[in-house]
C-alpha cells in the first residue's frame, strides 16, 4: 500500500496527556537523610487523539499510528525513595504505573505502562557557571503492555526495554532546576508480530523544573 497512507513522513510534535497527582513524604525514613514518597493520582486526556489507523487504513485512507495521548483518565500510582551514600551522593529508586481501564470516544484502550528506575546521584561542585552541579548515572526499565482498538489487540503496540542514562542536574540563581540527560538504549523486546515496533536511537533530554 502506499507508504505516504500508511506512514506518513511529517515530524509530530504536541503536548501528551498531563499527570496529576496528590503525594505523601516521610522524611529521615529508614535512616538519617533518608526520603520517601508515594503518590496517586490520575492522568488528563490533553495529549491529542487519532481515528482507529486500522479502519481508515482498510479503506484507503490517511491516517496515523502516534497518538499524543489516551483519551480518557488513566489511573496512576507512583513512588520514589532516595537515601544519602558517602558524603555527597544520594541513592535514587522510583517506579511508576499507568493502567488505562476504559476505552476513549473512539474506541482506544491504552497500553498498560509500568517503568522504574535506580540512579546515583554524585555532588561535582562547581562546574562551570553553576556552583553545584551534580552527575547523574541511572539504568532505567520500561513495560508497556497491549492497546487495544475496540477490543482488538493493536499489533504495533507492547514492547520491554533497558535503557542507561548519564546526566548532569543543577539549579540557576532564579531557583529554576535543569537536567540534562543523554539515554542510551541497552536492550528492547518487543512480541513476534509487532512488525512495525521500530528500534529507539540515542535520547538527549532536557527536563526544566519551575
Amino acid at each position: 500500500r502506499n507508504l505516504a497512507i500508511h506512514h506518513p513522513p511529517e515530524i509530530l510534535s504536541g503536548f501528551g496527556d498531563v499527570e496529576l497527582l496528590l503525594s505523601w513524604h516521610a522524611h529521615d525514613f529508614g535512616m538519617e537523610g533518608g526520603s520517601l514518597a508515594i503518590a496517586a493520582g490520575s492522568t488528563l486526556p490533553t495529549g491529542r487523539t487519532e481515528d482507529d489507523p486500522y479502519a481508515l487504513g482498510e479503506v484507503g485512507e490517511r491516517h496515523e499510528h502516534i497518538q499524543f495521548g489516551t483519551g480518557t483518565f488513566d489511573p496512576l500510582i507512583e513512588f520514589n525513595y532516595g537515601r544519602p551514600i558517602g558524603d555527597d551522593g544520594v541513592l535514587s529508586l522510583f517506579g511508576q504505573g499507568r493502567f488505562p481501564i476504559t476505552e476513549s470516544s473512539k474506541g482506544f484502550r491504552g497500553s498498560n505502562l509500568i517503568q522504574g528506575g535506580l540512579g546515583y546521584i554524585k555532588g561535582l561542585g562547581e562546574f562551570g557557571p553553576w556552583d553545584d552541579v551534580n552527575g547523574v548515572l541511572g539504568i532505567f526499565y520500561q513495560n508497556q503492555g497491549r492497546a487495544e482498538w475496540n477490543g482488538v489487540i493493536d499489533r504495533n503496540t507492547g514492547f520491554q526495554s533497558y535503557s542507561l542514562q548519564l546526566g548532569l542536574s543543577w539549579w540557576d540563581e532564579s531557583m529554576t532546576s535543569w537536567n540534562l540527560s543523554l539515554v542510551l538504549p541497552l536492550k528492547m523486546e518487543t512480541p513476534d508480530e509487532s512488525l512495525d515496533t521500530y528500534d529507539p536511537g540515542p535520547l538527549i533530554n532536557l527536563a526544566i523544573g519551575f
